[in-house]
């Protein structure tokens, strides 16, 4: 692996960690609708899809349920997991010491 590709990897798994994630997979429509670009309407989208497909394996797939158009899927890309934690909310901002 090159030490651009590296660093680029790097980079954006960086990017990941300090954003809330959500597994469509197996989420609940609640955590679903903390992801901004998903309302009601998508979130109960992917369950019904989920729920008579099976587990959703990537984007590509994402693109299948209705009302997922390439905006939407760009919109949302940076939040969405197919693995992991059902809700990973975003690390809080580090408190301000009293004095």
């Amino acid at each position: 692996m090159t030490p651009l590709l590296t660093s680029a990897i790097g980079a954006i798994s960086a990017i990941t960690v300090l954003t809330a994630s959500v597994n469509v997979n197996i989420a609940q429509q609640s955590d679903l609708q903390r992801t901004k670009g998903l309302d009601k309407h998508k979130a109960k989208a992917i369950i019904e899809w989920r729920n008579q497909n099976g587990s959703i394996d990537g984007f590509q797939e994402l693109a299948q349920v209705p009302g997922f158009t390439p905006e939407v899927i760009d919109k949302v890309k940076p939040q969405i997991a197919f693995s992991g934690d059902a809700y990973t909310p975003p690390p809080k901002p580090a408190s301000k010491k009293k004095k």
